[in-house]
């Protein structure tokens, strides 16, 4: 049975992560989104200020592994198998979100709510 993996995506628009390269110093990453591939989380990050090797529009993909109640570390994935996998579904799920939906007019792509007292 074939399942709606678009459904696992949450695009991000404001989300700021700090995390800590091999020399411990902090790296700012905008999340961009969440994926729930296979049962596994990952977060697609673009860095705050330009990075050696990494051009303005690339992401970079890490496992979400969660290692208590308050505390995730993120992994970086090194299988081009799931990386492209994730990649993939992150695609489909922006491309759905620009595409827009029949639940309303909105003109920018699908809201995701009704309008009060908008309607026609």
């Amino acid at each position: 049975m074939a399942e709606n993996q678009d459904e696992n995506v949450e695009l991000i628009e404001e989300e700021v992560i700090t995390l800590y390269d091999d020399k411990n110093n902090p790296v700012d990453f905008n999340e961009v989104a969440v994926v729930e591939y296979e049962g596994d989380f990952y977060a697609l990050l673009q860095p705050v200020e330009p990075m050696e090797g990494l051009d303005e529009d690339e992401a970079i993909i890490f496992k979400i592994v969660q290692k208590d109640d308050e505390t995730d570390e993120f992994e970086p994935v090194t299988d081009e198998a799931v990386l492209e996998a994730v990649f993939n579904e992150y695609l489909k799920a922006e491309a759905e979100f620009e595409d827009g939906c029949d639940c309303c007019d909105c003109e920018d792509g699908c809201c995701h709510h009704h309008h009060d007292g908008d309607e026609d």
